[in-house]
């Protein structure tokens, strides 16, 4: 029986690396867009945004689609991860 001071916590999913960025990393693609993490979708896998591509006509209108680190690997790469962290 749990008493009231005890309670049961959820438990925790690990995180593969890769999936659990360092604060402030960035993704560099290929023609030199840079991406940057923005949260997680429903798989767990890493969304990223790049909120300022060179080419304006690759910027869109409306909602951004939710690239994965995954998609934007295969179809930008090779991308350079780059933190700020030293």
């Amino acid at each position: 029986m749990i008493s009231s001071s005890q309670t049961l916590k959820p438990p925790q999913r690990p995180v593969p690396l890769h999936k659990a960025t360092l604060p402030g990393t960035e993704f560099v693609d290929s023609s030199g867009d840079v991406w940057q993490p923005a949260g997680h979708n429903g798989r767990g896998e890493l969304v990223l945004a790049c909120p300022s591509p060179q080419e304006q006509r690759d910027a869109g209108e409306g909602a951004s689609y939710p690239w994965t680190l995954r998609e934007v690997q295969r179809s930008f790469g090779p991308l350079i991860a780059r933190s700020a962290v030293a």
